[in-house]
Order: structure tokens, then sequence, then C-alpha cells
């Protein structure tokens, strides 16, 4: 995917903005066993799978460092990394193995999530968070379990809001932007005037061998 435009970056900031904000206000409070939905891996997931590894892994960052602003047991950079490797990791996927369709999306979320969560738990340890390993295995695998089913359930709109960010709306097929019906318009104006010019110099040449 080509480098996203101003307007792409800003799209994709206010959307990260919306999306810690239902972290926060909404999704903090729908808990199973304790787990909550994680919005911010969502988006870098839904990115990588819209833009590439590139695209996930810039977005993943970005949505890793908001998502570490309001994490306090667990050291500044933590998830911004973890969410940087999981967008990438679904771009690389979306450009060598998948195929950007619909139906693959749920699929796609659940799976990018998972390994979100594996990464933040394994890079934590390694970096001396071994509270994030006292639950054993079990806990591990429940957690990623219940993120996933969350990422699959929200994983549409916040595609489709992603896509949209990314790439702007789809233009219907047979559909002809505004920008280019002008041109055309534009361009079919000149000719029939170009024509026009022809056509009267030919009568005048004519006349004047008559």
């Amino acid at each position: 995917m080509s480098a996203p435009s101003a307007r792409a970056v800003v799209k994709v900031a206010v959307l990260l903005a919306l999306g810690i904000l239902l972290q926060t206000t909404f999704g903090n409070d729908l808990r199973v066993d304790d787990v909550a939905p994680d919005f911010m891996v969502l988006l870098a997931v839904c990115a990588g799978f819209v833009g590439g590894p590139d695209t996930g892994a810039v977005v993943g960052f970005g949505a890793g460092c908001v998502s570490d602003l309001f994490l306090q047991s667990t050291p500044f950079g933590l998830s911004a990394l973890a969410v940087c490797l999981a967008g990438f990791a679904v771009g690389w996927a979306s450009t060598e193995v998948l195929r950007a369709r619909l139906l693959m999306v749920p699929l796609v979320a659940a799976g990018g999530t998972v390994l979100g969560v594996v990464l933040f738990v394994v890079l934590g340890y390694l970096v001396g968070q071994s509270q994030l390993v006292a639950g054993g295995g079990h806990w591990l695998a429940g957690v990623a379990l219940v993120e996933a089913c969350y990422a699959a359930l929200f994983s549409l709109p916040a595609f489709v809001l992603m896509r949209s960010a990314l790439t702007g709306p789809r233009v219907p097929p047979g559909a002809t932007s505004p920008g280019a019906a002008a041109g055309a318009a534009t361009g079919d104006l000149s000719s029939r005037r170009h024509a026009s010019v022809r056509s009267r110099r030919r009568r005048r040449a004519r006349a004047g061998v008559r």
C-alpha cells in the first residue's frame, strides 16, 4: 500500500481516539471472567488486514502507545511493542497468505488478537513482569479465548471504519467520482469547441475556393 495521505493519518488518529474512549468508558465494564475487550488491538489488526504490514505496524505502535497511557501495572512501551508486532504479522499474512475478504474479518480479528495477547504476556515476562504469567497457561488460554471472541464480535464495524479511514469511501462499480466526472465534462466541452473551430475553418476554406 502506498504512503497514507495526511487525511488518512488524521482519520486513523481520530479512530484511535474513539477506540480508547470506548475502551475506557464502555469496554472496561464489559467483562467476562474479569476479561474486557481490547479495542486498540482490534483496530491495529484491522489496519494490518486492510493496509499491509507497514500500516499494521505503524497503527499498532500508535494504538499500543495510547493503551500504555492508561496501564499502570506494566512499563510504558510494552503494549506498543506487542500491538505493533501483532499488526505487522496480520499485515504480512494479509499480503502473503490471506485474501482481504469480508468473511475472513472475524477469523483474522480473533487470531490477531490472540497473537497480541500472547505477545504482550511473553514480552512482559522477558522484561521482568512476572505477574503476567502468575496465572499459568490455563489462565492465559482463557484470557486469549475471551479476547478472541470479543474481537470477532466487534470486528466488522472496526474493519469498515479502518478501511474507510485508510482508503476512503469505496466507489460503486460503474460510478465515477465528482472530480473525474468534472474532468470528463471539461474534456468533452473542449473537444466540441475544437471541432466547431475546425468546422468553421473548413467552411471558410471552401468559400474561398468558390
